[in-house]
């Protein structure tokens, strides 16, 4: 095994125990699901922007495939139909997780803060269109109407994830502009 290899495995690692950690500090949890966390989702976004989208995806698969076993439980309590608990289980836990993977996409040829920055806040959108989806297709026998049903998985979905961008982008907004990190990200200032 190289030596990159070997310390990309371990960063990932690390990133992912760092992630688990900041998803326990819960400033706030909605009633059926989701929270306000502590920037739980940036170490993995980090990952990718500093070692590219095959370690970003690979990392947050991984984290994907921690939250759902730590989460499992409590989905199949519900008493969903299998069609739905399938449903809920990929657009949930599966892929919103993993498309965080997708926040170096932007940095892929030019190394700049502002490209990583824009790649965050894009793998939280993908993230929010994931849960808009469950919201809307399985969860949404709740309401009536199509415009209910929209209304309300984006205000669902958006009360927890939007402040969650926005504390995200902030904390990496000044993470990204300190020299250190900036030269251990591998990342330009402008």
């Amino acid at each position: 095994m190289k030596k990159t290899k070997v310390r990309n495995m371990a960063e990932s690692s690390v990133m992912i125990a760092l992630a688990l950690v900041l998803d326990m500090v819960v400033l706030w949890q909605a009633p059926l699901g989701g929270k306000w966390t502590l920037c739980a989702m940036l170490p993995i976004m980090l990952i990718s922007v500093k070692n590219g989208l095959k370690w970003g995806l690979g990392t947050a698969f991984a984290y994907s495939a921690i939250q759902l076993g730590m989460s499992i439980a409590k989905v199949l309590s519900w008493g969903l139909t299998p069609a739905v608990l399938i449903g809920c289980l990929l657009f949930d836990y599966v892929l919103p997780y993993t498309v965080l993977g997708f926040a170096g996409a932007f940095c892929a040829r030019k190394r700049k803060i502002s490209l990583a920055l824009a790649g965050i806040g894009c793998a939280i959108a993908l993230r929010f269109l994931c849960h808009f989806i469950s919201g809307t297709v399985f969860f949404g026998v709740w309401e009536d109407g199509v415009w209910q049903v929209i209304s309300y998985s984006l205000l669902y979905n958006g009360q927890y994830l939007a402040p969650e961008l926005a504390l995200t982008m902030v904390v990496s907004g000044v993470m990204l502009n300190v020299p250190v990190i900036r030269k251990m990200m591998k990342l330009e200032a402008k």
